[in-house]
């Protein structure tokens, strides 16, 4: 009868013997440039196999702290937009109606507050036009913002100060079977900037979000030529990436859980602290290696060490 571990072994041994015999016959049958590239690539996946063998994998999820921190309270937050896109001086006149569609796309992105019974989420402007170009950027006075907490019974201020559609162009150089040739990506993207402001009127919070797409003309997939894309033709697109937008501005008010891997050295030796750190059992885990890590071997010694500061992260983020 043949064991888990036997089977390991030889399904290791099988798959080091088929490497070998691909670099071989690629050897005889590629140019050299070519198998100078097949040679490294499968040197690497060999090392990767040989590596994974003597080692597992742990995952770790740590929770970080929100960007934006609140009391632990009721909030109602009221939305107003000080961004004029109808003045020239902001912006082109062809391309209001897809400024337009990114405010309000951005709008219906942070109306996903209120899917938090923690928060109260009300438009009280979606486009205050007494507000100058030159304004965009100063603070707004403690007076306007307490009478506009105070007539939408409001405790907190969100304002879209300004906002930046615009694309990029990137060539690149491009091989094929020995021809080079240019191409041209665009990326459209979008910026937005935002103010928070306490009912008293004092600022909390200026924050910019932003978000990018690669983007194809539609006349570009209808098959004839186009080289630079227009703002006024992407309206869809901008309202996609400005919804994307709010939903991240409302991200920054919740802890992240950032997920982490990590490799643990296996072997007898650390079968039982092993068994220990994915039974969570941190306490007995780092007892074990800590005896490990004085091991006369100094191989040993250093995989202990490094098991024993994976285990304290995981332990830390546990704890968190």
């Amino acid at each position: 009868m043949v064991t888990n571990k036997a089977m390991n072994i030889s399904y290791f041994r099988y798959n080091i013997l088929y490497l070998f015999f691909v670099i071989v016959f690629y050897c005889h049958t590629e140019p050299e440039e070519q198998m100078k590239v097949l040679l490294h690539l499968v040197l690497g996946l060999l090392l990767v196999t040989i590596l994974s063998s003597c080692t597992k994998i742990i995952y770790i999820s740590r929770k970080t702290d929100p960007e934006i921190k609140l009391e632990n309270v009721h909030h109602d937050i009221v939305f107003v937009n000080l961004f004029n896109y109808t003045l020239p001086v902001n912006i082109n006149k062809k391309d209001r109606f897809s400024y337009h569609a990114g405010v309000m796309n951005l709008l219906d992105g942070l109306s996903s507050f209120s899917s938090d019974s923690s928060f109260n989420f009300l438009v009280g402007d979606t486009l205050k036009k007494s507000v100058e170009a030159g304004d965009l950027t100063t603070l707004l006075s403690v007076d306007t913002i307490i009478n506009i907490c105070n007539r939408f019974n409001a405790n907190l201020l969100l304002s879209l100060d300004s906002a930046s559609i615009f694309f990029e162009r990137d060539t690149v150089l491009n091989h094929y079977y020995g021809v080079e040739y240019l191409s041209f990506n665009f990326k459209l993207n979008t910026k937005f900037f935002l103010s928070l402001y306490s009912d008293s009127g004092d600022l909390i919070d200026r924050s910019e979000v932003d978000e990018s797409a690669v983007f194809i003309p539609r006349s570009a997939m209808s098959g004839s030529i186009i080289q630079v894309p227009y703002i006024s033709r992407a309206s869809e697109e901008i309202g996609n990436l400005a919804f994307q937008s709010g939903q991240q501005y409302v991200g920054k008010f919740y802890p992240v859980i950032i997920n982490d891997t990590k490799q643990l050295f296996t072997g007898k030796l650390f079968k039982e602290s092993n068994d220990y750190i994915f039974a969570r059992n941190w306490d007995k885990a780092i007892e074990l290696l800590e005896q490990l890590v004085k091991n006369q071997d100094s191989s040993i010694a250093e995989k202990a060490r490094y098991n024993l500061e994976v285990v304290k992260e995981a332990s830390e983020a546990s704890v968190r």
